[in-house]
């Protein structure tokens, strides 16, 4: 029977996604009560496979349970909804897992064309009722529906959505989705029918950014009313301004992720807003560490406070837990993911736990699953 409150709170990986409680107050609290007990899940891709951890609240520590060869090589991006798994692997191909909610356990249920060339990203709906890819080679980006199993239907038309599309998400409200096109300087928006999966162009079909900026990811604020990008190639963080009405994002303030006095190459990879709304985060391949930024509660723009260690080499994908207390880091050329201890007055990160050595790691992803 699936699982309809388990939660992911991404907020990367899959690009800031986010998750409330179903049938419950606002504050997060069921209407009958506490909500039940849970324990959380790190699910990571590298190498050959996607293996599974258990996750120590406190101290941050992950304890291997198993793995899985994933269906085809190189498990890269992955994405969660209520008891499923979602990952785009090399060959261009999207695939459907069931979690098991009482080992954590995967079992495949099968895959569908990515509908372009070289399958970057994944995420869900709010709905659970579609899945998104966006095709970095080809700049296409699909939509696929989930069928009663949670497996996957075919995408019924791709969409050139721009050079280098590299991500693809939908905002809180389910009404919009963002596809950041690296190759192309912009955020193109479209109108998101989450009754049939349709895109369509908005009435302002894109945001531009700087000229050779090459737009990543992009992470809404739990406000609803900011959102934050990272551009790859200049090293850059864009805060932005949201209307939900319209889906409209406008640039309020750029500045770099890198420290002061850094040198040599360096490229942003993944943005991450903590759940309090206080503090963004961008991981920074080449200076290997992660930019830690205070945000003004008011006017949504940030301040650079610190900038720390990854203690590996390529963070390519970072994610928060969900309470707001951990952050993990996939260090994809040291073969590495690290654990991180979040001071959630500060936002400032300390290492905490032992690392854990895997193949190349790609993405990182904590799960709540019942007890």
């Amino acid at each position: 029977m699936r699982s309809t409150w388990l939660a992911l709170l991404l907020i990367s990986g899959c690009g800031g996604g986010s998750s409330s409680a179903p049938d419950g107050a606002a504050d997060g609290t069921s209407i009958d009560g506490p909500p039940p007990p849970t324990r959380d899940v790190a699910y990571v891709s590298g190498g050959t496979d996607i293996a599974w951890y258990d996750v120590d609240k406190s101290s941050g520590a992950l304890t291997p349970i198993a793995s899985i060869a994933s269906f085809r090589t190189g498990a890269n991006f992955l994405a969660f909804h209520a008891d499923n798994l979602y990952a785009v692997t090399s060959g261009d191909r999207v695939g459907a897992y069931a979690i098991d909610p009482s080992t954590a356990g995967l079992t495949f249920i099968n895959d569908v064309p990515s509908g372009g060339i070289g399958v970057a990203h994944v995420s869900v709906d709010r709905s659970g009722a579609y899945v998104l890819v966006a095709n970095y080679g080809s700049g296409h980006v699909a939509v696929m529906p989930v069928k009663a199993d949670g497996g996957l239907a075919p995408a019924p038309q791709p969409i050139l959505a721009g050079a280098n599309a590299h991500q693809i998400i939908t905002d809180a409200a389910n009404k919009f989705a963002f596809v950041p096109c690296l190759g192309d300087d912009k955020v193109a928006q479209y109108v998101f029918d989450a009754a049939t999966g349709d895109l369509t162009a908005s009435s302002v079909p894109q945001l531009d950014t700087a000229n050779g900026a090459g737009p990543r990811h992009l992470a809404f604020a739990p406000d609803g009313a900011h959102a934050y990008l990272i551009n790859e190639l200049n090293s850059t963080l864009t805060a932005l301004a949201y209307d939900p009405t319209t889906g409209q994002l406008s640039e309020l303030q750029t500045v770099t992720t890198r420290a002061a006095g850094a040198t040599g190459t360096n490229s942003g990879a993944e943005v991450a807003v903590h759940p309090n709304g206080r503090f963004v985060y961008g991981s920074n391949r080449g200076d290997n560490n992660i930019a830690v930024f205070s945000v003004d509660a008011t006017t949504g723009r940030v301040t650079a406070i610190d900038h720390t260690s990854t203690q590996g080499m390529t963070p390519r994908n970072f994610t928060l837990d969900p309470s707001g207390t951990l952050l993990y880091v996939a260090n994809q050329d040291s073969n590495s993911v690290v654990p991180f201890k979040i001071d959630t007055t500060t936002g400032r990160l300390t290492a905490t736990a032992t690392p854990i050595t895997v193949p190349a790691p790609q993405f990182v992803g904590i799960v709540a699953l019942p007890l």
